[in-house]
Parts: structure tokens; C-alpha cells; sequence
């Protein structure tokens, strides 16, 4: 063999060892941009189906370990996650879409779970351009990333002033540990839990959060669940002062969209303690709290699962009744007023239930003594729409239990409150637990109108349960 050729192969081997010996010594990166091309592109176009899809913004994508989340739901079920989340990402029915297409189409247990933030709710960011830019990459750059990349993340560069801090163990910097799960776990040294706020305090006021946006929300969750898909939904915890701005009910009307998101079939996870959770810049949950959210979002899903599977024992129904207006009301609901009934303007069937203003719905009226000692749950619910612009659309449901000494118990729960578009069908829900300890007590479930149009109504539905 000629010496030129013997030098090639040893320059070759000199070069490999120099590539292993950099790749075992070299200390890992905060962050390398190698790394974070072969996250996106395999988040796009992942190897794989799966049985649960985490779909969302920057608080998702940095904020659900799908490892913590297969940790909860193992004693459930072996079902396979996957984080689904892009920086600025609106929730509009094209990128929702996309991330349902990554569920297994053989899965016993399909799940999708929306993390809702305001932003997510914004109009200027439904077009999502950070999601499309990696779904529209061409195919050889996707190649390029997913295979080549791996090999090559050593080679990212970096200053003296980094590698020195990692070798002292000093945390200094943006760190971000990409997994192929779809998660980033993120940190930043030094913290600044008031970074980006002034940003969202100038710019959300100028901002349109439309009721389109969150009414083609609840139709998609209706949409997945009448095909078979579970749907879950939350909304990420941030540092107190980024949650009150973005809190504002003219941003997010939570209490509303809480109510039509699981009047629609959904199941809505309430995150406790939420001031628990740090973030590193007051907007994303740095790591450790990032893994406590996976791990007790995880465990809410297994037990509605749970509960779902154990609940092949039906709900013991005490006392159960409905109105659906397509027939003659009779007892134990009271008589309608004249002209009460609406043809082809009803939320199902041919008829709806116009309420006059400043009267009431005909009312559920029944004697409670035959569940004396009973720990009662009261669960009602009724569709509701306004005739009149917001400001006039002003009723409340009610549930009232009395006897001769007076009103025992009386809540109500206003259709505003509960409502996306005035206008539109919404699905009021008003419950409570009692314990039915006095004789001779009646129970009452109407519709009060206090406003100055009518309001239609259908679809009115009273249960008493034992719990």
C-alpha cells in the first residue's frame, strides 16, 4: 500500500477517535441547536403512533414530561404519550388536528389533551407558523436532521466561557435538554420570574381573543369525543402575576369555557396549588416542576379511567327527570305559559322553550320525603340561548329546596357566566350536594329570566343521585 494511502487511513482513524474521544469528554451543552433541529423535525414526523397526544403551546411542550405521564397511567394501562407542542401554537382546528393524526388508530384507550393558555385562544396565533414551518421542511432536511444530527451535536459551537462553566459546575444560561418524547426540559440561570411580563401587560389589551376561537374549540372536542377519543383539558400553571392578566374574563372566561368544554363530553382537570410550580421566566415551568405537573396530570387521567371502568356499576339515581319540549309537559313539572314553546330555533328536535323577560321556566317541583336521611347529589343542567345582546342576557338556574319554616337551601347559576357566545347554544350546569335530614322539604329547579328579552331553553335535565 502506498504511504498516501496509508496516511488517509490513518487520518480517518485519527479523526474517529478524535469524534468518540470528543464525544465521551466534552461535558454536555446547556443547549445545542444540532439537537433542537433533530427535536423538531422528529416532533413533526415522529417514528410512531401513540395511545395519548399532549397538544399545545410553549407551556405544554416545556411543562408535560410524557415519561412522568406513562409513570401514572402504567398501573391503568401501558399507554404510550407524546408531547405535541410548538412555541406560539393556536388552537385551531388544522394544528389539532395534526396532533390527533398522531394517535394510533388501533388504540383501545385514545386520549388527547389540550393544554389551554390564553395565548393559545388568541387570534394572531391561530396561523401557527412554528408548527407549519417544521410540517412544511422538505423532506431531505428532515433526513438530514433525524438521522445525521445525532452524530454531529458535539460539533455544535460553543464559546470557552460555557464549556469552562460546565466542567466547574457553575449553572449559568438558557439549558434546555431536548427529548424525543416531545418535552424540553428547561431552565434558566439566573431566574426572572418577571421576564416577558411587561410584554403581555402592553400587548394583550391590543390583542383579539375572539368567540370563535374558543366555540371552534368545544365543536373540535365534540367532534373527538362522538368518535371515540377522550378528551382532557387544563390549563398550565405560570407565575401568579402572568396568570392575572391572562385570567381576565375578557381573555379567558374560564368559568365558561370550563362549562361547554364538558357539557360537549370533555373532562376538564382542575391543577391544584398552582402557586407551588416554579418557572424560570414566569411564563414556563422549569424542570423539577414540570415533572411534579406531568406526574399529578398523569394520575387525573388514570383515576377518571379508573372511574370510568369501575363505574360499569351505574350511579345509584334517586329521582331522575327531563324535558325536551317535543311532547306535553306534565308532573312533576309545573304548566307552561302560553306560547311557551318555539318551533325550529331548538338546540335538538323541533321545539324550545321561550322564557319571557322577568318570568320564570316551568319548574321541576317534587316532594323530597321519600328520601328522608338520604345524602343527596343534585345534578342539573339545561341548553340555553339569549334572544337580546349580552348586556340584557341575564338569567340564572336555580335549584331551591323548601318547606313550610321557609327556603332551606337556594344556589343559582348565571348563563352568562357560563356562556361563550350569548347568542349561541350553551350548556348551563348547576350542582350540589345535600343531605336530606328534614320532612316535608320540596325541591325546585327552574329557569329565572331577570333579564329584559326572552331566553330559548331546551333540553332541561334534573337527576338527584346518591352519594
Amino acid at each position: 500500500m502506498n504511504p498516501y494511502h496509508w496516511r488517509m487511513i490513518i487520518s480517518l482513524v485519527l479523526t474517529i477517535a478524535f469524534v468518540v474521544l470528543g464525544g465521551l469528554l466534552l461535558p454536555k451543552l446547556p443547549s445545542s441547536s444540532m439537537v433542537a433541529d433533530l427535536f423538531w423535525s422528529n416532533k413533526a414526523y415522529p417514528e410512531k403512533t401513540f395511545d395519548v397526544v399532549f397538544i399545545g403551546d410553549s407551556r405544554i411542550y416545556r411543562g408535560i414530561d410524557p415519561t412522568s405521564v406513562e409513570e401514572e397511567l402504567r398501573s391503568f394501562a401501558p399507554l404510550s404519550v407524546f408531547n405535541y407542542g410548538f412555541s406560539s401554537a393556536g388552537l385551531d382546528s388544522a394544528f389539532m388536528e395534526a396532533g390527533a393524526n398522531l394517535l394510533d388508530s388501533h388504540s383501545k384507550q385514545p386520549i388527547i389533551v389540550l393544554g389551554i393558555t390564553t395565548s393559545a385562544l388568541a387570534d394572531e396565533n391561530l396561523a401557527n407558523p412554528h408548527h407549519w414551518q417544521e410540517k412544511n421542511r422538505a423532506a431531505l432536511a428532515v433526513w438530514q436532521r433525524k438521522t445525521i444530527n445525532p452524530y454531529l451535536s458535539f460539533f455544535d459551537p460553543t464559546s470557552p466561557t460555557v464549556l469552562r462553566n460546565e466542567y466547574e459546575g457553575k449553572r449559568q444560561g438558557y439549558y434546555q435538554d431536548y427529548k424525543l418524547n416531545g418535552w424540553i426540559a428547561s431552565d434558566k440561570f439566573p431566574r426572572n420570574e418577571w421576564q416577558g411580563y411587561g410584554h403581555i401587560e402592553k400587548t394583550y389589551p391590543t390583542v383579539d381573543f375572539s368567540a370563535a376561537v374558543r366555540k371552534n374549540l368545544i365543536k373540535k372536542v365534540a367532534a373527538w369525543e362522538q368518535q371515540g377519543i377522550q378528551v382532557f383539558g387544563f390549563r398550565p400553571p405560570a407565575a401568579k402575576h402572568f396568570e392575572a392578566i391572562e385570567t381576565r374574563v375578557a381573555y379567558y372566561p374560564e368559568k365558561a369555557l370550563v362549562a361547554q368544554f364538558e357539557a360537549v363530553g370533555g373532562t376538564w382537570i382542575e391543577i391544584e396549588n398552582r402557586a407551588d410550580y416554579v418557572t424560570y421566566d414566569g411564563n414556563h415551568l422549569e424542570q423539577k416542576s414540570a415533572k411534579h405537573l406531568s406526574h399529578f396530570v398523569g394520575k387525573k387521567i388514570r383515576q377518571h379511567l379508573e372511574k370510568q371502568s369501575n363505574n360499569k356499576a351505574k350511579e345509584l339515581v334517586l329521582m331522575e327527570s327531563s324535558q325536551t319540549f317535543e311532547q306535553p309537559i306534565q308532573t312533576p313539572w309545573t304548566a307552561p305559559h302560553q306560547n311557551a314553546f318555539v318551533q325550529n330555533d331548538a338546540f335538538e328536535g323541533q321545539n324550545a322553550y321561550s322564557i319571557p323577560p322577568q318570568q320564570y321556566s316551568c319548574t321541576y317541583i317534587n316532594s323530597l320525603d321519600s328520601l328522608l336521611g338520604e345524602n343527596v347529589y343534585i345534578r342539573t343542567s339545561c341548553w340555553m340561548k339569549s334572544k337580546a345582546p349580552e348586556k340584557e342576557a341575564n338569567a340564572v338556574l336555580v335549584i331551591s329546596i323548601q318547606n313550610k319554616e321557609g327556603t332551606i337551601l337556594w344556589k343559582g347559576q348565571k348563563f352568562m357566566e357560563q356562556t361563550l357566545d350569548p347568542l349561541a347554544w350553551n350548556c348551563i350546569n348547576l350542582n350540589t350536594n345535600y343531605h336530606n335530614n328534614l320532612a316535608g322539604c320540596t325541591i325546585k329547579v327552574y329557569v329565572w329570566n331577570k333579564g329584559k328579552q326572552a331566553m330559548l331553553i331546551d333540553d332541561f335535565k334534573v337527576s338527584l343521585l346518591k352519594f
